[in-house]
């Protein structure tokens, strides 16, 4: 069904988007845990479109931003645009629609999500964008009349990862060598007293980066289980139709406009063992993913049969614990960079 939320038959196939497919029923999390039959998955997925925000002066300059901030560039700019006008990434055509529209509280973030998501053009002028109305699962949409405004939710968790002293000076400088520069041109504004400590931006650990990261997906996993079940209990009781049995599977689509290193802490902590044996590296040897490029992961829910009996269906209000796995669909694809449609959806070239 063209919704946020969309249904895929277990015997039929779902698109990893590297041109594959593969049986619901079959697809593969992490290998350890795959013949444990005490596990029970959920039948719907939440999808992660997890998009790094637009060029920045800092970026072209080769500066460390973390919590701090830069203006996109005329190149961020008009890559943005180009985003928002692929089928692909903007949310707004039947080939990609989403439950959830998310980014970063910091402006790059903020301002990149909104071109690329039509909610406003590159010089800043407001767009009335519609989308859609999402039904909920189970349930069909009236008609293509029935519209609803975009809700672009701004959630501190997906901001940057803090850099401490380095925030505001070149990449290559190591940690002491900006905070030595900072001590130097304290003293040279004079505004260095030895009572008085130089104010230092926040050092923000990958742990710490990741319990908040960690702690947003908890929150979507709980929220697309609430509306499931919940929408599940009411077409079970209204029209029986409308049931769904265990052998299907429904993708909440999540757009997330955010930050190279959180971008890159979720997929180390989520997908690290599937990434593939040869991928870009930065000049400082992490994992490269250029402005405006989209990493996709399907995280799956699941519970322990053991703290369930009867219907797999009533697990609202109960004790439950959903936890969740991970599968990497797609890492730093730029294909909707492209005005040549011949290379749309074939990921980049080192996949």
């Amino acid at each position: 069904m063209p919704a946020a939320s969309q249904k895929f038959d277990a015997t039929s196939t779902i698109p990893d988007y590297f041109g594959n497919t593969q049986p619901v029923n079959q697809i593969k999390f992490f290998k350890e845990d795959d013949e444990d039959s005490s596990l029970q998955y959920t039948p719907f997925t939440i999808r992660l479109h997890l998009i790094r925000h637009g060029e920045t002066l800092a970026n072209l300059r080769k500066v460390v931003l973390g919590q701090g901030d830069s203006p996109l560039t005329e190149n961020g700019l008009a890559l943005a645009q180009m985003a928002a006008e692929s089928s692909f990434i903007n949310g707004r055509t039947e080939t990609c629609r989403y439950w959830r529209t998310y980014c970063s509280d910091l402006y790059r973030a903020h301002r990149t999500a909104k071109i690329v998501l039509g909610l406003e053009d590159i010089h800043g002028n407001t767009k009335d964008v519609e989308h859609q109305q999402t039904s909920s699962p189970g349930e069909e949409r009236e008609s293509n009349t029935n519209l609803n405004k975009i809700n672009l939710i701004v959630d501190p968790r997906l901001r940057e990862l803090a850099k401490g002293a380095r925030e505001g000076y070149l990449k290559s400088l190591s940690m002491e060598e900006a905070m030595s520069r900072r001590l130097q041109e304290a003293v040279e504004d004079n505004r260095h007293q030895l009572q008085q400590k130089i104010k230092v931006p926040k050092l923000e650990s990958v742990s710490d980066a990741w319990a908040r990261a960690r702690d947003w997906v908890d929150s979507l996993v709980k929220d697309a289980s609430d509306e499931y079940y919940s929408a599940k209990s009411t077409n079970e009781s209204d029209d029986a139709s409308c049931n769904t049995d265990d052998n299907e599977t429904l993708v909440y689509n999540v757009f997330a406009l955010s930050h190279s290193a959180l971008i890159r802490t979720m997929i180390h902590k989520m997908v690290d063992s599937q990434l593939p044996k040869k991928y870009a590296l930065t000049n400082e040897g992490s994992l490269l993913l250029p402005n405006l490029s989209r990493t996709i992961i399907d995280v799956h829910p699941y519970y322990s049969k053991k703290e369930k009996s009867g219907s797999s269906e009533n697990i609202i209000n109960s004790d439950i614990t959903l936890r969740w796995k991970c599968r990497l669909v797609h890492l730093a694809d730029v294909s909707h960079l492209s005005d040549d449609p011949s290379i749309n959806r074939k990921g980049p070239p080192y996949l």
